[in-house]
């Protein structure tokens, strides 16, 4: 199982308890974690990210693969997901997203974000970094956060190089991603969202396919994995 993490995380994000169930290969995106002196070159950035996960999928010798991503993370993994469903398909075995977005509909509400992602580039490139992770946690799809726990994030956070994150962050915005809300799959799909995260709860209610799966976890918001890690496992183990 792959696993792609959110922004601002890394591979030790993810419950220890997913390595007891599963083989596990949590990657680090570009900018974060182990990752953090990679840079990204090009804006849009999706099709640059992609290529750096099947280079690194194919340097682990991994050829066929459940694929995991939460928020950033699945919005790559369904990215990822796209180019395999061009060119192999059978490598996917199944993909599961929490709190993923799958693009915005219009080109107004696309600009709309990018206006909004380049303000918070500038932030990441120009502001010390406590002070913007700070605003960052404080945004509403973090309302669930104590103050105490919004702390510890910010700490948590200090270590990533600022210009590679915000090269990551405007590079894969909201803004310069596909609607890929039409993408069938041949593989199992399962969406994972917080009920007490209700924009990406309608959003993956208005999203999910006939065939796929959404499972909602109460007493969790955006991040689900961290709030209920039982729940959250339980929704992955087959049944």
């Amino acid at each position: 199982m792959v696993l792609l993490h959110g922004f601002l995380g890394d591979h030790n994000d993810w419950p220890e308890a997913l390595g007891e169930h599963f083989d596990c290969l949590a990657l680090d995106l570009p900018g974060h974690g182990l990752s953090q002196s990679v840079e990204l070159q090009q804006r849009p950035a999706f099709d640059e990210v992609v290529q750096r996960l099947l280079e690194t999928l194919a340097y682990q010798g991994v050829a066929r693969f459940h694929l995991l991503g939460y928020s950033l993370g699945g919005r790559l993994a369904l990215a990822l997901a796209h180019h395999l469903s061009q060119h192999t398909p059978n490598r996917l075995l199944s993909l599961t997203l929490e709190s993923a977005h799958p693009g915005l509909l219009s080109e107004t509400e696309k600009a709309e974000r990018l206006r909004s992602d380049a303000a918070w580039f500038q932030r990441m490139a120009t502001e010390p970094a406590t002070q913007w992770l700070d605003a960052w946690y404080r945004q509403g799809v973090f309302a669930d956060l104590s103050e105490p726990a919004r702390a510890a994030m910010v700490q948590a956070r200090l270590g990533n190089r600022p210009h590679a994150l915000a090269a990551l962050y405007l590079g894969t915005s909201l803004g310069h991603q596909p609607d890929l809300r039409a993408l069938t799959l041949p593989c199992p799909v399962t969406l994972i969202t917080g009920a007490n995260d209700p924009k990406f709860t309608e959003l993956a209610r208005q999203w999910c396919h006939p065939n796929w799966q959404h499972h909602v976890i109460e007493s969790a918001g955006h991040n689900v994995h961290r709030a209920r890690p039982d729940a959250f496992l339980a929704t992955l183990r087959p049944r």
